[in-house]
């Protein structure tokens, strides 16, 4: 088995492929927040394809990874190997067959990140692993991913001491979706940015190799956050079910209910991924000592972005009130493409929200002064008058040639904010 940390990233696109799944860096706020987006509305039936959404990314995954291993305990070792390095947890499939079988752990990265996030829940949040667990019970026997069934039964986000899945055979319990077809990846834009003494580029690629692996309880803890490296068309896949369903539910209404909780699950990430980052020690020793104005603060925090797997994000311009961001290959329009074909509306949604996430860090929240993140801090950010909102104006998806979000502060802003950022300040 190839481990992700040997695989070659894809500086032509920003992307990683992992056994022809593009993987993506997310933290628990970010993963944790869409998914409770999701379940809040009680009205639709979501635990089918979130579990679903991760059977189909896990099995077509380990298909290919899987294909040289020699035998059922090396497929098993493998697996075991790849949900620890990408942040998931630990599992152990020891007493997994091909009827099935019972898995008990300790360590996920959705029981624990939404212990951390939110407090108890009131059932099972696990329905990634749930999922993964499902794919690989598929991938490792050889058998097809209707034919298999998994189950949460127990989850330490509950208050249980350990988190219990339950695999067996039998028609499936989630959602199986229509084939995906190819990904599609379109030309990059070759106009200049904006000159600035940051190293974009040495930046992204400092920050690709940073060895965000999973640790002996298979979590990245890392930047004030736990990461994984998800597939990104679990996200898409997650996301644009659920639109589909609001859709039935309430027609075109249901675009305007889901683009404001997935705008904001955005801000979620860029509160706190971004700014873990732009606070980190990390920063401080390979970015600070470039940076000489809030714009270059946008430019560095940009080229972290670039080595995320999310697409190949330009800053086209900015200034204290407006910025232009230009993505290329955004995962979400990627993904979607793949999925359905082309939207009918603009569907880049956490790109739209991690842009003006980013503008209000660096302009209203004075990140370079290293704030705490917390939740009266983001309520600032976001909900009070004189902020930064993003509108999405071009969409990959929709047939364009790359993605464009615009920022604008609201009128009137709280402040007039100098460009220059002192070296006592920073």
């Amino acid at each position: 088995m190839v481990d992700v940390s040997q695989i070659a990233y894809d500086f032509q696109h920003d992307r990683l492929v992992w056994g022809g799944e593009a993987m993506i860096m997310h933290c628990h706020h970010y993963n944790c927040f869409l998914q409770r987006s999701i379940q809040d509305a009680e009205y639709i039936d979501s635990a089918p394809f979130l579990v679903g959404a991760a059977a189909e990314v896990a099995y077509g995954q380990l298909r290919q990874v899987l294909a040289d291993a020699a035998d059922v305990g090396a497929r098993k070792s493998a697996v075991e190997k790849l949900y620890r390095t990408c942040g998931f947890g630990l599992i152990d499939l020891s007493a997994v067959t091909e009827r099935g079988g019972e898995v008990r752990t300790r360590s996920t990265h959705y029981s624990t990140g939404w212990r951390e996030k939110f407090g108890r829940s009131a059932g099972p949040v696990a329905f990634f692993s749930t999922g993964f667990l499902a794919g690989a019970l598929a991938a490792i026997y050889g058998l097809e991913l209707g034919s298999v069934q998994a189950k949460q039964v127990q989850c330490r986000s509950t208050g249980a001491e350990e988190d219990v899945f339950v695999l067996g055979r039998g028609a499936s319990n989630f959602t199986t979706f229509e084939p995906r077809g190819k990904p599609e990846l379109l030309p990059i834009g070759q106009q200049a940015e904006p000159e600035t003494p940051v190293n974009r580029e040495g930046i992204t690629q400092a920050v690709v190799g940073m060895p965000l692996a999973g640790n002996a309880q298979g979590m990245i803890p890392a930047f004030g956050v736990y990461l994984t490296r998800m597939y990104a068309d679990y996200y898409n896949r997650i996301s644009f079910a659920f639109e589909r369903e609001l859709i039935g539910v309430s027609g075109r209404t249901g675009i305007e209910v889901a683009s404001g909780l997935f705008i904001e699950a955005g801000h979620v990430c860029a509160f706190n991924t971004m700014g873990g980052i732009m606070t980190s020690a990390e920063w401080d020793g390979l970015v600070l000592p470039m940076l000489k104005t809030r714009q270059d603060w946008l430019y560095g925090i940009v080229a972290c972005v670039n080595a995320l797997g999310w697409g190949t994000w330009k800053v086209l311009d900015v200034t204290d009130s407006t910025a232009t961001f230009r993505v290329y290959n955004d995962y979400e329009s990627v993904g979607y493409r793949s999925m359905y074909g082309t939207a009918d509306h603009g569907i880049s949604y956490l790109a739209t929200g991690a842009a003006a996430g980013l503008m209000n860090l660096i302009y209203v929240g004075d990140i370079h002064n290293k704030p705490a993140l917390t939740p009266a801090f983001y309520d600032r950010l976001f909900k009070a008058p004189g902020v930064f909102r993003a509108k999405m104006n071009r969409c990959m998806a929709m047939g364009d040639p790359y993605t464009e979000i615009r920022v604008v502060r609201d009128a009137p802003a709280l402040r007039a904010a100098d460009s220059t950022v002192t070296s006592d300040s920073a």
